[in-house]
């Protein structure tokens, strides 16, 4: 029979999630004419998001590849690019280094989409290529934070730090993953479960997300009033990396008290626009949601502005965004081959004028 608190408890937290949508789509409307002033003094259309980080290959956004944000240093996590071509040693090397659960991303996308966890070697055996992939070890948290940076100066600012909290259950020692998500969550997130059978020891923490989304049930906290300066010193480090102006990093910590003394792990590093996570607090009102999205814009244009980034084309850019949206894979395969024939015809015209002996 099920439980009427529980039902309540989804059914409130359903309508949250609906009004979260609801004021972010109104936000954006009412801000719709001053935005559009902002778009038509540009030289071409999408010029901003390149402007605005012009060290990343088309500024960051979901349509570049990932491994173009990822620095080569902590507090970025170690990784692994995976495509058809890649020496399955190489993938046995890096299972080896680093212990198992891992985590395997597309190499381009957003919003979670396609995020795995690895359990155990048979599981990294199966993985098949048909786009390229990131692999990486997985951190056990319970939250995630996004950070949102800008760039003033020579130094990082923090305008956005949120609180993540991933959906999960807790074990009791009775009750199976099954009986324990349907009661949370309801049937249609149980009914993806794997191991739904599973009794979960009392206080045993669950999680049921590899990463955030906001799609997924994941909420939000805003508590931009906690950034310390040793958390803003490890931002600057992570921004350096990869010369990053205006974004966000999505980070993993073992606590609060943790990343504020500077101790996470930078899962991602997304370039232009990056909305401001903290919007989707339920505690911020409509009214506080637009003054929170027009000051991200106006920072955002502000950083686009100094800047020039002549070598990149945004028509080129407009019709990856379009291709993506209607078709993220086959889009992320062709832009991969794409960089793999820059790359050929680089070396092919080096060869071409090296001395002959």
């Amino acid at each position: 029979m099920p439980n009427p608190v529980q039902s309540l408890k989804r059914e409130a937290g359903e309508w949250r999630f609906s009004m979260q949508k609801t004021h972010l789509i109104l936000s954006h409307l009412y801000l719709l004419p001053w935005f559009a002033r902002q778009f038509m003094g540009c030289e071409l259309p999408l010029r901003p998001f390149l402007d605005a980080n012009p060290s990343l290959e088309l500024g960051g956004l979901p349509i570049a590849p990932k491994h173009t944000r990822y620095g080569d240093a902590p507090p970025y996590l170690p990784s692994l690019m995976i495509d058809d071509a890649t020496d399955r040693s190489s993938i046995a090397e890096f299972a080896d280094a680093h212990s198992f659960p891992l985590v395997l991303k597309p190499l381009f996308g957003a919003h979670s989409r396609g995020v795995r966890k690895l359990m155990d070697r048979d599981e990294l055996q199966a993985i098949s290529a048909e786009e390229p992939m990131i692999l990486q070890p997985y951190v056990d948290a319970p939250k995630e934070y996004g950070i949102n940076v800008i760039r003033v100066g020579p130094r990082i600012k923090i305008y956005g730090l949120t609180e993540i909290t991933l959906r999960a259950v807790w074990g009791d020692g009775t009750r199976s993953l099954d009986v324990l998500v349907r009661d949370e969550y309801g049937d249609d997130v149980a009914e993806t479960l794997d191991d739904g059978d599973w009794v979960p020891d009392e206080g045993c923490y669950v999680p049921l997300q590899t990463a955030a989304d906001v799609q997924g049930g994941s909420s939000f906290r805003d508590i931009t009033d906690e950034v310390t300066p040793a958390l803003r010193e490890t931002c600057q480090d992570a921004a350096d990396q990869i010369d990053l102006r205006f974004g966000r990093f999505d980070v993993k910590a073992p606590s609060l008290s943790a990343l504020k003394d500077g101790e996470f792990y930078v899962m991602e590093a997304n370039g232009s626009p990056s909305l401001d996570l903290t919007l989707y607090d339920d505690a911020h009102s409509l009214s506080v949601k637009i003054e929170r999205l027009r000051a991200h814009w106006d920072q955002f244009f502000q950083q686009a502005q100094p800047c020039h980034s002549c070598n990149q084309n945004s028509w080129r850019l407009l019709s990856h965004l379009l291709w993506f949206l209607l078709s993220p894979k086959e889009c992320a395969v062709s832009s991969w081959n794409e960089v793999d024939d820059r790359e050929l015809a680089a070396g092919a015209e080096a060869e071409r004028r090296a001395p002959r002996g």
